[in-house]
């Protein structure tokens, strides 16, 4: 599916998969203050602005965000200000100038019921895909820790769909994942959901539109 306008995306769901990665790829997270410098200031973020964190993870050239935004018009100045300020951290400390991140985030609108854990694991997983760790809550940049210790991390919300699940459940969730859900979480697609959820875009002049004529899947 073709890239839908984020004017139009964020009026379907309130749920995102925010990704971006260096600038040609090159390295943000060189050592543990870089990811430190990070996290706190998503901290800051998930307190002042009305949005919850259900999962993340930092790799050493890109970053995963699973977010609901209770104003999703929002979303862009909200991703736009956290990378602004990192971006100002990362070049005093590393005294650097010009672009760190790619120009545009991507983003993917997820239906919560049937999609929003899957993403959760798929980005819970990425350090394991990538040789950095043997599983996934050994990473310590990630909510996979919260998620299978309990300890808390002053970023990560309970994700919703997780209320009757134990730790030890989690982690048994998080030892694979199919094939089917690993290629749609890396694929372009913007909108990620069942049928009914699709079909409430629609093409013109080849760019998806959102059908106002259909029910709004929230």
């Amino acid at each position: 599916m073709a890239r839908i306008a984020r004017r139009h995306q964020i009026k379907q769901s309130f749920f995102f998969h925010v990704i971006n990665r260096g600038i040609l790829k090159q390295t943000i997270f060189h050592a543990p203050d870089d990811y430190s410098d990070f996290t706190r200031i998503l901290q800051r973020y998930a307190g002042k602005a009305d949005f919850s964190i259900y999962h993340w993870c930092l790799m050493p050239n890109h970053y995963h965000i699973v977010i609901e935004c209770r104003h999703p018009d929002q979303l862009s100045k909200i991703i736009g200000g956290l990378q602004q300020v990192y971006a100002w951290k990362y070049h005093s400390r590393h005294d650097t100038v010009g672009r760190l991140f790619q120009n545009r985030f991507k983003s993917q609108a997820i239906e919560k019921e049937s999609y929003l854990l899957k993403c959760g694991r798929y980005v819970e997983r990425n350090p394991v895909r990538a040789g950095l760790a043997t599983a996934a809550w050994e990473w310590p940049w990630s909510s996979a820790h919260f998620y299978t210790t309990g300890k808390l991390d002053m970023i990560t919300t309970p994700d919703p769909l997780l209320k009757d699940k134990t730790w030890e459940d989690y982690k048994n969730w998080l030892a694979d994942e199919p094939r089917d859900d690993l290629d749609l979480f890396r694929s372009t697609c913007t909108v990620i959901g069942g049928t009914q959820f699709k079909e409430s875009f629609v093409i013109k002049k080849g760019r998806p539109i959102i059908d106002r004529r259909g029910k709004r899947y929230l």
